[in-house]
């Protein structure tokens, strides 16, 4: 199991205390794993503080509830991916804008998946998607407010700093910024008309988990002259119902493949 890597070695410390099923003493662990005894030592002491592992009163090891923490996220996020694959395809296909969906978590947004057309190719190429939930630059976006209307602890640590436009439609007072953020929560859709780029606006909302908790946003950007904001804050709120609704039942009840197997 030791590919003589170190990141090797502490997956291979993970797969021998979830192959043993329970808890498993260091001597078993270092015969399991096949390297010395000190660095196996020295590898589950770092993966119990990091809570990977967690060791017993009796000093064996079994698996720790950080992993658990992963495994749900992981899950969320094939989940999210697969059931909103086909809302962002269909509301593609009745707009035909830019629509995407990303993933929200603790320290970063990730975008899963995105329909256009050849003619807004250019348009995606060129643009930048933030990614850092905690950045300056993101008040400006529709996304970022929903991020923000939901975490008063990011939206608390930027206050100080006043909003960094990045065209001249951008706000600068931050009384105003605080207006737009409550409205999001008021409404759950955020509108944004050339904030981020001049000639583009963007509307988004919010996708929740089965808990109630945001995980996701669901968006859609194009040119201000053809982008409809009042249809579009007519059509996300279904849409992103309808992904909520599919992820729960994937999580529930994951799909299989014709071989009999999940999928993710």
């Amino acid at each position: 199991m030791d590919d003589r890597t170190v990141t090797g070695r502490v997956v291979a410390v993970l797969d021998a205390v979830a192959a043993r099923g329970g808890p498993m003493t260091l001597a078993d662990l270092t015969r399991e794993v096949g390297v010395p005894k000190p660095t196996v030592r020295r590898i589950a002491a770092d993966l119990v503080a990091r809570r990977m592992l967690r060791r017993d009163p009796d000093g064996r090891y079994r698996l720790g509830p950080h992993l658990l923490d992963l495994g749900r996220r992981a899950a969320l996020q094939e989940g999210l991916l697969h059931a909103a694959t086909p809302h962002v395809q269909d509301l593609f296909a009745r707009t035909g804008e830019i629509v995407w969906v990303c993933e929200i978590s603790e320290g970063s947004i990730t975008f899963m998946t995105m329909a256009y057309g050849a003619n807004r190719a250019p348009d995606v190429r060129r643009g930048e998607w933030p990614n850092d939930p905690r950045s300056a630059a993101l008040q400006t976006s529709a996304l970022g407010r929903v991020v923000l209307a939901e975490r008063p602890d990011l939206l608390e640590g930027l206050r100080g700093r006043p909003p960094a436009p990045q065209t001249p439609r951008g706000t600068t007072s931050w009384p105003r910024f605080l207006d737009e953020v409550s409205a999001v929560r008021d409404t759950a859709i955020a509108v944004e008309h050339e904030q981020c780029e001049l000639g583009f606006s963007c509307v988004a909302t919010g996708v929740r988990g089965p808990d109630g908790a945001l995980v996701g946003c669901l968006g859609v950007t194009g040119r201000t002259g053809s982008l409809s904001t009042r249809r579009m804050a007519r059509l996300l709120p279904a849409a992103s119902d309808g992904i909520a609704r599919a992820a729960g039942a994937l999580l529930a009840s994951p799909p299989r493949t014709l071989d009999g197997r999940h999928p993710f």
